[in-house]
């Protein structure tokens, strides 16, 4: 394992902390996830050995640029949707047609595991 290796897993390892401690720290996640991942891409175009590898590294960050912006884009889309519904009470509805008057935590929490993964 090289240095830049080693260095790099480091950096994962700090940005893994940087969300783990985000309450502490008073940063948000994605702040510390976006820095530590633009330092490890710059790192690895600036240390890398030939034309190959620098041109390898630039299809792996088209890539995940790609992965990242799909993602963003339907994040913010699936909020506006969720937010638009809110603001129009749909959400509360769905919640007091479906559920109980009274709901213990427990109860709540199996039943949103199971909304979640049937």
């Amino acid at each position: 394992m090289s240095a830049l290796d080693a260095f790099l897993i480091m950096l994962a390892v700090l940005a893994l902390l940087g969300v783990i401690f985000e309450e502490v720290i008073h940063i948000n996640k994605a702040k510390v996830t976006l820095f530590f991942g633009t330092m490890s891409w710059m790192l690895l175009f600036l240390f890398s050995d030939n034309a190959g590898e620098t041109s390898a590294i630039s299809d792996g960050l088209s890539e995940s640029i790609a992965e990242i912006a799909g993602l963003w884009l339907f994040l913010v889309a699936a909020m506006t949707f969720v937010a638009y519904l809110n603001k129009k009470g749909m959400i509360e509805n769905v919640i007091y047609l479906i559920m109980p008057k009274q709901v213990s935590e427990r109860r709540l929490l199996f039943l949103t595991g199971l909304f979640c993964f049937f």
